[in-house]
């Protein structure tokens, strides 16, 4: 039997997570830009009805997400693109960034801080 991706009752979102469930900040950044506008809001309406249990499932753990178990890490990073592709859909962009910002490829990433 296979393992499920994300946790059963987050089953229905499962087809997203190959696609949407990365794992690092500027990976979600540039799916953001690189995702033409449409795309991203079938993606944002399929997710938005299940946000919040996904919060409310989300706080039964530490707030750690090296502390998740892998389905709830994935329905995190799920969670945490749906929050990336949020603002050009609640802002009702035509385009999945803007024209005259400061250039991708120019934006470093750094990781988390942890705190000491």
């Amino acid at each position: 039997m296979s393992q499920s991706l994300l946790p059963p009752r987050f089953a229905g979102l499962e087809h997203l997570v190959d696609e949407w469930a990365l794992p690092s900040e500027k990976a979600r950044a540039h799916k953001r830009v690189a995702t033409d506008i449409e795309v991203s809001r079938r993606f944002h309406g399929e997710v938005l009805p299940h946000v919040e249990p996904i919060i409310q499932y989300l706080n039964t753990f530490p707030n750690d997400p090296g502390a998740l178990p892998p389905d709830a890490l994935r329905l995190y990073r799920l969670a945490q693109m749906f929050m990336e592709v949020s603002a050009p859909i609640d802002l009702e962009w035509d385009s999945s960034d803007i024209e005259d910002v400061f250039p991708m490829e120019r934006m470093n990433f750094h990781p988390p801080s942890v705190p000491g």
